[in-house]
Order: structure tokens, then sequence, then C-alpha cells
């Protein structure tokens, strides 16, 4: 038997002309392997095999799948729209979409579905402020120092766009654990265009960032509308983003990638109305100073590892995988070096403090760092040290407040036996006069840490206590004022008697001795 051979324009035809008959037949439900051999036998078509299943990686599709040689093609049983599951799925694909765009942020790679699922719940009934937050919240414990680490030292080195970056993106981590942060920030941004205009490269690299951004981000959805049909002919309708948005996982994190750098980043300046201010013009332009926040250097890091993973599907090397790569000998060490300049950093902003404590200021603030988060961690050490456990010593319970958002004083109230009073502990003496008058009203003395730096004037017209933390007494309360007094009669008691006995005993010798007489 002799078999015609066919080019792959021809099968092209030969399967546009089956499935414009099939979509001019009754239904497109009804499709049935018989009919399909049918029709192609009609065109002359050497049939393989035909059968009838489901195709597709994430969500399925049921078709008739027929082979011609060693090509196959796609005939769907449902059509491109209006499939009540593709429906539902489609709507759910676009709400999740949406809430990516609240907190200003795409679909990410790497991270387990069970963690994504998380923030999207969390965030669904919040304000995109409230939505931020939460999203910094859940990804400090995802994108953390070895997760960057990985980024930069095994993940950018494989996109041929990013290599002229590796370098750059080592300092800037570095850096930005040194305390450097606003200027790795700000040496990251404009890589994600340069590895843009690199990655369609040729003449295309004159376009404008919105086109290249389709153009790129296209390529990526077709290759990953080819795979999700085993590389079959499908007909186009089923090969759009519009189609499989909620069909395939992949497309929905290309696409989301592409609505954050064009919704975001790329966003132009007037029509920005974002909350993290990571945006090129923004940044560019100098219009506005918040892109300097801290969690935008952990979404660069990502986002460029994610730039990676799209020119990998952009050119189909695929040389950047999925599945997040094991921590390998170099990124250990870009991580524990990132560690020692973070640890070195600590130490440095403890010194600082100290210094300008000295001088009855604070550290000035710097653009990443307002210094509120270490004064808050000192103020709320030296409270509890400090303050708190000689109260505790000393008979009262105490409930301790949260440092104000400056981290500039912190309140206690000591309670026992129906009795209760107020204490105010400043960060520094120096603190505005104003501060000492309002804790005045609330306190029985108002302490300070560190030494008194010109106390007489901050803390003027103060008719209460004020003085260093480390030299104020603490009342004794009600309950141990009788247990006291009993332990100075007893030392009374044990003087007298050691003076008659002419040497000092032990304590616990005279208390023996002291029973006995009584019993």
């Amino acid at each position: 038997m002799a078999f015609t051979v066919h080019s792959t324009s021809d099968l092209d035809r030969h399967f546009q002309a089956l499935w414009h008959r099939a979509c001019n037949a009754s239904s497109l439900g009804a499709l049935t392997p018989e009919l399909i051999q049918l029709w192609a036998t009609e065109r002359g078509l050497d049939v393989t095999s035909v059968e009838e299943r489901e195709v597709g990686i994430f969500a399925r599709t049921p078709a008739v799948v027929l082979a011609v040689g060693d090509v196959k093609a796609c005939f769907p049983k449902i059509q491109p729209t209006g499939d009540p599951s593709w429906e539902a799925r489609r709507l759910a694909a676009e709400a999740k979409a949406t809430l990516w765009e609240k907190m200003e942020w795409f679909s990410p790679f790497w991270i387990p579905r069970d963690k994504t699922e998380k923030i999207l719940g969390g965030v669904k009934l919040r304000t995109r402020e409230q939505a931020i937050q939460l999203f910094n919240y859940h990804t400090s414990t995802l994108y953390t120092l070895a997760f960057q680490a990985v980024c930069i030292a095994q993940i950018l080195p494989g996109a041929r766009s990013l290599r002229e970056v590796c370098a750059l993106a080592r300092e800037a981590y570095l850096a930005f654990y040194s305390g450097y942060r606003a200027a790795s920030i700000s040496a990251l941004i404009p890589a994600i265009e340069g590895g843009l205009t690199r990655i369609v490269s040729g003449s295309e690299s004159e376009l404008p960032i919105g086109v290249k951004i389709d153009r790129v981000i296209d390529r990526c959805i077709e290759n990953a509308a080819r795979l999700h049909y085993e590389r079959m002919w499908v007909p186009l309708d089923y090969l759009t983003k519009d189609y499989l948005l909620g069909e395939d996982e992949r497309v929905f994190a290309f696409e989301t990638f592409r609505r954050w750098l064009q919704k975001s980043f790329f966003q132009k300046t007037g029509e920005y109305d974002g909350v993290t201010w990571l945006n090129r013009h923004m940044f560019a332009h100098g219009t506005h100073s918040d892109w300097q926040d801290s969690g935008n250097f952990s979404r660069l890091v990502v986002s460029l590892a994610t730039l990676a993973l799209i020119e990998s599907w952009y050119d189909e090397t695929h040389v950047v995988s999925l599945f997040f790569p094991d921590m390998n000998e170099d990124s250990k060490l870009l991580w524990q070096q990132a560690l020692l300049q973070a640890n070195a950093q600590m130490s440095l902003k403890l010194i600082e403090q100290q210094r300008y404590q000295k001088h009855g200021r604070l550290v000035p603030e710097m653009p990443t760092d307002d210094g509120v988060l270490l004064r808050k961690a000192l103020l709320s050490e030296d409270c509890i040290k400090d303050l708190v456990r000689p109260l505790r010593e000393a008979g009262w319970s105490v409930e301790v407040g949260e440092p104000d958002e400056r981290a500039l004083f912190v309140t206690v109230v000591a309670k026992a036996d129906g009795q209760q009073f107020g204490v105010a502990l400043l960060y520094s003496c120096a603190t505005d006069n104003a501060i000492y008058r309002r804790l005045a009203d609330t306190s029985v003395a108002v302490l300070y840490r560190g030494p008194p730096y010109k106390q007489q004037q901050y803390a003027y017209g103060i008719d209460v206590h004020v003085g260093p933390v480390t030299g104020w007494l603490p009342p004794i309360a009600p309950s141990r004022k009788s247990a006291w007094r009993s332990h100075l009669v007893w030392r009374r008691i044990r003087r007298r008697v050691t003076r008659g006995m002419g040497f000092m005993q032990p304590a616990w010798k005279i208390w023996r001795n002291r029973r006995r007489d009584v019993f």
C-alpha cells in the first residue's frame, strides 16, 4: 500500500478544512473519531490513528485527536467561548489576576501553590495599602536572603540578556545588607528594561518598551500553548491567551507578569496610582522617592530572575527551570557573605546609636531606614531589664505597653493590692518637652535610657521624678512591706546576737538557734 507524503503546510491546510467542516456541523460535542476519520479519508489523508481523549497539562479539554503519520491534530469538542466549565475557570483566573494587580505583583514562579493561595485569600477583602503590607509580611518568609542568593548566583547567569547584570546584582545584594539600601534598589531598576531590550535584540530593540513587552510575552504564551497541546495542530482560537488564561498556569503567570510590567513598573508617571512606587519613570524623573522602600529590593531581584525564565521560554532554550534549583556552593557562599555583612552592619548600628545618644540626638533618618525598628528593640529590651524587673522584684505586677510609633517612649503600669501607678521610659534624655509633659500627666516618674544630657533643658516644668532609669528605685509593694519589715527586724536581731557572741555566725545557724529558743 502506497502512502502519500504531505508537507507540513499541506497538512495545516487539510486540518483547517476539517475544522471548518466540524464547525459547520450541528455541534462540536457531536464530533466522533469515526466522523473525523471519514472526513480525513475523503481528503486523501493517510490516517495513522484517531481517538477521543482529553488534552492539556493543567485544565483538560475534550477533543478528537487525529494522527497522520507523525503529525497530530487536535479538534476540541467545546467552543472557544461559552462553555460553563471554561467560563468558571476564566472568571476565577481573572479574579486572581486582579488580586495580584492589587499587590502590584504577578503570579510568582517557584513559590508553592498553598503559599500563593494563602496570600491571595488574605488580601481579598483588604485595601491596597493593607494588601501590600500583608504581601510584604508573607514574602519576607518566602523571598529570603537564601532565595535571593540563588536567584542571583544560579538563575541570572543562565540568561544571555542578564549576564551583564550578574556582577551588578551581586554587588547590590551585598550592599543592601550592608546598609546601602537605596543605592542597591536604584542600581537594579534600569536592569529590567535593559534585559527586555536584549531579549528581543536586533531591529526590534529600538521598539517602544510596551511593544517589546508584548513581543516577548506573546512568544512565551505561544510556546507554552504548543506544549499545552503536546505540540499538536490546534485551531488558532484555542491558542490565545484569552482562552488559555484559566487553562494553563504558565500562561497565567506570563500574562500577569505582562500586566505588572505595563500597569505598574512601566506605567506612565501621570497614570501610576500604586502604593509601592516601584515605577521606572518615577525613579528616572525623580518625581517620587518612595521607590526606596526596602521591600522593593526583593521584588527587583525576583523580577529579574523571572525575566531570565521568560527569556528561556521566549527562545525555547528552557535553561531556567520552572522548579527552583537547590542551593549550590556559589549561592551558599554569597548568602553567607550577606549574613556576615548584615551582622557587621548590626554591630555598627548599635555603636552608631550609642554615639548619637551620648550627644542627646537620634541617628538621622535614611531613605530606607528611619531607625524606628532598632530604637524599638533597644527601648523594649532596656524597659524589661531596667524597669520591669525591678518593679516585679519590689512586688508589683506590671503591664507593659507598646513603644510609640517613633519608638521615643514606652509606658508601664504597676499594680498591687488595689494600688497602681504609671511609669514612662524615654529612649533618651534629649526628648521634646511636650512629650515629657504629656507623660508626666499619667506617670509618677519619667525615666530615660542612658546618661543625663542637658536634662533641665528638656525636662523643665515637670513636677514628677525625672532621671536615668538605672538610678531609680521603685517603691515597695504593700504586700511586701510587712515582709520587708520582718527582714529588717531579723537583721537587727542577728547583729545583736553575733555581737554578744563576739563573732559572726552564719545566718542559718542563728535562725536554727532562735527556733530552738522559741520551741
